[in-house]
């Protein structure tokens, strides 16, 4: 029964995991809380089945990266309450006090609900990441979950292009003439999109060098001759190479720049390990000629219109640039308590000025916004823990015997999001983010030996 159950949890994982981009990327509010109340069921199912099969439970993951995350959460969660000093509330609250007459208990955010859900969205990414690492280290699990997420991505994929050549202008059943200019999938914006189908592109190509390696370890080549040889490799590689082609199409017709950048500086960071790492066992080429082959012919046929976006970069980032220095205006009022975590958009309000003449929700920079709303001290804490799992990662990819595909795809992952997040706010989508955890979690996983796990 335990084991049934285990299966039965997985697999409601990695359902969650792929549908999680499908309500316009969960970036609602009843998706995103919905998200967060299955990813915790899920959670508590495992636990409970646990008891009956402690030996499956691992305890690899660094308890420094533990405390840390959850010194994050717990500085999350402090920044809402009443009863800090009150020299750490916001001025704000003494100021509004004043108006209305009325004492107001006030707090370091300045919007205390828009913190806690935040802070509920941010748990349950962590909650994704430790149910994929503790099932990923099955290696059945972890190949299961990439291709899920592989098969997902092509999905998304193969939607947003019919969308885009057929001229529907629809996104379900919301109509807006932009799904007639760009690829966006599922998303509402196109470079959240772009974030998301590139890591579904590099689980693909893990997924592909898996499996070309698998059959050529299977495989007798020298009871066959070349001619047979070439043809069972091309009956064999022909379907991933038409998804990786479709889905590199898609992910140019976004027109994204970043995205189409940040794709790039993750697919050479997986490719450059691919290479490394096979040339130390002699494997076959054929996964970075292939995948290069594919990546070319896309971009020849389609980038006319990116090119275009291309050139017009500078003029484009004025008003991202200005953003960024009235970020970094506010930050410097207030550099260690922050304004509350997930409260940019009220927060900004503060320090916009004319200088801006659209409307910015977001920083366009993860980074500056995290700092805007946690603090310098906790945003760093949250990046060291991102970093230090990328870098264990990291770590496997080069160590590992067998399997190091999958940190491999957890680093270049990290470098894509990583990239990406100098310029949008893509990860701070529930949908991308919570695959970006899952990828994560089933990459750190395999940076360890079977070995360490028992």
């Amino acid at each position: 029964m335990a084991r049934i159950a285990d299966h039965i949890l997985h697999k409601l994982l990695l359902l969650l995991v792929i549908l999680a981009p499908l309500p316009l990327g969960s970036n609602r509010e009843w998706s995103w809380t919905l998200n967060a109340f299955i990813a915790a069921l899920i959670t508590l199912g495992w636990v409970l089945q646990s008891l009956f099969r402690p030996r499956q439970v691992s305890c690899l993951i660094k308890l420094p990266v533990i405390m840390l995350f959850l010194a994050v959460l717990a500085w999350a969660w402090l920044q809402t309450v009443a009863w800090v000093p009150a020299g750490w509330k916001h001025p704000l609250w003494g100021m509004a006090a004043g108006v209305l007459g009325t004492a107001l208990p006030g707090s370091i955010s300045l919007s205390a609900q828009d913190s806690l859900v935040a802070l509920m969205r941010l748990l349950s990414y962590g909650l994704v990441f430790f149910l994929a690492f503790q099932y990923g280290r099955e290696r059945d699990k972890a190949l299961a979950t990439f291709r899920w997420l592989a098969f997902a991505g092509f999905a998304y994929a193969i939607y947003g292009l019919i969308i885009f050549w057929g001229e529907f202008g629809t996104l379900f059943w919301f109509y807006d003439e932009g799904f007639k200019a760009d690829v966006r999938g599922t998303f509402v914006n196109r470079n959240s999109f772009a974030t998301y189908i590139g890591l579904a592109l590099l689980v693909a190509i893990a997924v592909f060098n898996q499996k070309v390696s698998r059959r050529s370890r299977a495989a007798l080549p020298m009871l066959m001759g070349r001619e047979l040889r070439i043809e069972r490799f091309i009956l064999q590689v022909w379907k991933p190479l038409i998804a990786i082609l479709l889905m590199t199409t898609a992910l140019i017709l976004t027109h994204s720049r970043g995205g189409f950048f940040s794709t790039l500086a993750g697919g050479l960071v997986l490719l450059y390990l691919l290479n490394k790492r096979q040339q130390a066992h002699g494997r076959s080429k054929a996964v970075l000629a292939g995948a290069v082959l594919v990546a070319v012919i896309a971009f020849v046929l389609t980038s006319e219109v990116l090119l275009q976006r291309i050139d017009r970069l500078t003029v484009d980032g004025n008003g991202r640039a200005q953003v960024y220095g009235m970020t970094v205006e506010a930050i410097e009022d207030n550099p260690v308590l922050g304004f509350g975590y997930g409260t940019f958009t009220d927060s900004f309000r503060l320090y916009r000025d004319d200088r801006l003449a659209a409307h910015y929700d977001k920083t366009h920079n993860t980074y500056l916004e995290n700092i805007f709303e946690l603090g310098w001290p906790a945003a760093t804490v949250l990046f060291l823990v991102i970093g230090w799992l990328a870098l264990l990662c990291l770590k496997g990819a080069w160590t590992r015997g067998r399997d190091w595909v999958y940190p491999a795809t957890g680093v270049a992952a990290t470098v894509l999001v990583g990239v990406h997040s100098l310029f949008d706010f893509s990860l701070q989508m529930p949908g991308i983010a919570i695959t970006y955890a899952a990828i994560l979690g089933v990459a750190y996983a395999q940076s360890f030996s079977s070995v360490s796990w028992e």
